[in-house]
């Protein structure tokens, strides 16, 4: 069974269908240069190798989609995306979490990609300047999306029980905590739905002395 990747927002942008779409329409609103899409793919492909390949036509069929819509909606779309990086620098940073050197590598490159004003697409290009950046996060985001989860719950339990471990817990203690709590959550399931010890009938009756 094939399982849709997760994505930083509601819905994917249409990259795949506008492909398609795109073929043999190599003209778009944006004059990308085949170094630099190669570049894009390096790094995309370094930060989550099973992402699909990006093209120009498929990056120019996005960017006329998007400029399609109404401002308000397509600025919507990809602060959708944008607005998780602050996600990714607390996941990076929070010395309580230390999350593994190699995937805080991936982040920091993700992150200094989109801080360059002069990338695939310049940032300063009214609505598109930062599709480029909204496209790496969407297409690299399986490569975070587990953490991310366990880093929210963490960021939970420090605030609920962080007290006990003197306001900083670290990764061990929430998931030993966590463990210990899924194990208690089991046996209480086993014996909700486990009959009392049934020892037989009495042998003899009962006898008073």
């Amino acid at each position: 069974m094939r399982h849709t990747p997760p994505l930083p927002a509601a819905e994917a942008l249409p990259l795949h269908a506008a492909h398609h779409a795109a073929a043999g329409q190599a003209t778009g609103p944006l004059a990308l240069d085949g170094k630099a899409i190669a570049e894009f793919n390096a790094l995309l492909h370094e930060l989550h190798p099973d992402a699909p390949h990006v093209d120009a036509d498929a990056v120019n069929s996005v960017a006329r989609w998007l400029m399609a819509l109404p401002t308000p909606q397509a600025e919507a779309l990809l602060q959708a995306r944008l607005g998780r990086l602050q996600e990714l620098r607390d996941l990076a940073t929070d010395r309580d979490w230390a999350v593994e050197p190699a995937l805080a590598k991936r982040i920091y490159r993700l992150l200094d990609y989109v801080a360059l004003t002069r990338d695939l697409i310049p940032d300063d290009l009214p609505l598109v300047g930062q599709l480029d950046d909204a496209l790496l996060v969407e297409l690299a985001w399986p490569m975070v999306a587990e953490e991310l989860e366990d880093f929210r719950d963490f960021c939970r339990f420090r605030e609920e029980s962080g007290a006990h471990f003197g306001g900083h817990p670290s990764r061990d203690d929430w998931l030993t905590t966590r463990l210990e709590e899924g194990a208690l959550w089991e046996q209480l399931h086993r014996v909700r739905h486990q009959h009392y010890v049934d020892y037989g009938p009495l042998e003899g009756g009962l006898r008073v002395v």
